[in-house]
């Protein structure tokens, strides 16, 4: 027994004495920079996508049971509550503003503004970009642009949109800015900010 220990001690002795401090750490690799970026952008992409899919699923669902009213009611109540039900799956926090909007809580910050102006002064390069907010997070924008569907609640009074139904949103939202656009027009954007 006493052997044994006699091997042991002189292993021991050298992990006492060995000076860690002049051992290099090692570190995990940095991520490239053009990587990360790539990477929110693409996931931005797949988180606006989803929502667009999610809300204008169920707005045609609401629209095939009862008409623009039934999507109207539908969607003031709803839109909201299911953005916030993403934000939490994918950890970030999701919002549609415009420059025109329906609803107060859709109003851009400054920060979201310049990028609604930058799409609106460029309209041939509308495409998604990556910032870095106040805070140090990546937010990702990307263009939300009028489709033929959504005239029909943001159109033009007695062309796309019908006057009932646009009465029918100023008793929802009696702050409304959000109608008078075309197919193609830059109806607000996609800002999803990404937690560190």
């Amino acid at each position: 027994m006493k052997t044994k220990l006699l091997y042991i001690l002189p292993f021991l002795g050298l992990f006492a004495c060995e000076d860690i401090s002049e051992q290099p750490i090692e570190k995990e690799p940095k991520e490239d920079v053009a990587q990360s970026e790539s990477k929110y952008l693409k996931e931005g992409k797949t988180i606006a996508k989803t929502t667009f899919k999610v809300l204008s699923s169920n707005l045609k669902n609401a629209m095939a049971e009862g008409g623009i009213e039934n999507a109207l009611s539908y969607c003031n109540v709803n839109a909201m509550p299911l953005t916030d039900s993403l934000s939490n799956h994918y950890n970030v926090s999701i919002k549609r503003v415009s420059d025109k909007a329906r609803n107060s809580l859709n109003t851009p910050t400054e920060s979201e503004q310049k990028i609604i102006d930058d799409y609106l002064a460029n309209i041939e390069n509308r495409k998604p970009v990556l910032v870095k907010n106040e805070e140090g997070n990546p937010t990702f924008y990307a263009p939300i642009v009028a489709k033929s569907l959504c005239l029909s609640c943001h159109g033009i009074v007695g062309e796309s949109l019908l006057p009932e139904n646009h009465e029918k949103i100023k008793l929802l939202y009696p702050e409304d800015k959000a109608i008078g656009y075309k197919e193609g027009d830059l109806r607000g954007i996609w800002s999803i900010e990404f937690k560190n």
